[in-house]
């Protein structure tokens, strides 16, 4: 295991990082910076998407610049790569009150896009989801071989609780499917994660509230249209990141929020049905508490994998978060 700092500076918070592999060499990652605050805080009106690029394969890294920033904050960027080249970006915003207390709330789920590498950007784009004017996002688009585009998003309509939602793009008209909800308001799910199988089937992983944190999953058979019964599995962590590998497997990683504290991953040979948790991958385990992870994964070579997520600095409570990478085998 290869542990790579991709960005750390003593002035910022840096988190939530996603990754995107380019060529055979280069990568580039979004990520969530604000100023570094005397305590450590997720509501930031200074919290912007940056963009670093590694031209040897994650070896070396520089900070290219801010993806996009303005008045408000940021969360969660994430990143893909388009069938024609498209670099496309989304994140959700919010309205942060600009002294402390940071009192909030979420504007809802915007995208920009690149046209040449992440070098320059588009204008910003809110995301039209109807009655669901507040939602968020924590993971990167999909785009079908049909053209289909497909955002995965999270919100709530007054009085009811968290669902995981995806939102359809064809030929620009937006519309909304339900992947995960529990009328009885015992589960709120949240932060799927999606990829496409080779079999065609769309898989995601979700993250759930007020139960015990194991990831759940749901697919779907019609491009994102309608979504299984979401059921448990054996992983416990969040969020997930989904990865398929050149031979087929799953590759799904997490963070590891409680003692250990760290980031894991684990290999599925049949497409999300099970879990080979005897085998689980620790990438890291030496953290000091749960303010990590939210790790993004892509393949090097054939087995060869570099895993992003954000991490503490040993004996720095008050704040210094940065991005790193491993690299592995599998």
């Amino acid at each position: 295991m290869e542990e790579i700092v991709i960005h750390k500076d003593h002035a910022a918070y840096c988190a939530f990082p996603d990754l995107v592999k380019l060529s055979a060499k280069e990568l580039v990652v979004v990520y969530r910076e604000a100023d570094r605050r005397e305590a450590p805080t997720h509501l930031d009106s200074s919290s912007r998407a940056v963009l670093s690029r590694s031209l040897d394969g994650g070896q070396s890294w520089t900070r290219e610049g801010i993806v996009y920033n303005d008045e408000d904050g940021i969360q969660d960027p994430s990143i893909t790569q388009l069938a024609d080249g498209t670099l496309l970006c989304n994140f959700f915003k919010w309205q942060v009150q600009k002294v402390e207390p940071f009192l909030h709330k979420v504007r809802g789920t915007y995208l920009i896009s690149s046209k040449d590498g992440g070098r320059s950007w588009s204008d910003l784009e809110k995301l039209p989801t109807s009655s669901f004017e507040i939602t968020a996002t924590s993971d990167a688009a999909l785009e079908l071989p049909t053209g289909k585009l497909l955002v995965p998003i999270y919100g709530n309509l007054p009085g009811e609780g968290r669902r995981a939602m995806v939102a359809i793009s064809d030929e620009q008209s937006w519309r909304l499917s339900t992947i995960a909800f529990d009328p009885l308001g015992n589960m709120d799910f949240g932060e799927p994660a999606l990829c496409l199988l080779p079999s065609g089937r769309i898989l995601c992983m979700l993250r759930v509230e007020r139960v015990e944190q194991y990831l759940w999953s749901s697919y779907s058979d019609d491009e994102g249209e309608t979504w299984s019964t979401p059921k448990p599995t054996p992983i416990w962590g969040f969020p997930p990141h989904l990865l398929v590998l050149q031979d087929g497997r799953l590759l799904c990683s997490y963070g590891y929020r409680r003692p250990p504290y760290g980031v894991r991953a684990c290999l599925s040979e049949d497409g999300g049905k099970t879990w080979e948790l005897q085998n689980e991958i620790v990438i890291r385990s030496d953290g000091e508490h749960g303010d990590l992870g939210y790790p993004s994964s892509v393949e090097l070579a054939p087995g060869e994998i570099f895993t992003a997520y954000y991490f503490h600095e040993k004996g720095s409570p008050n704040g210094l978060r940065y991005i790193a990478g491993s690299i592995y085998r599998v």
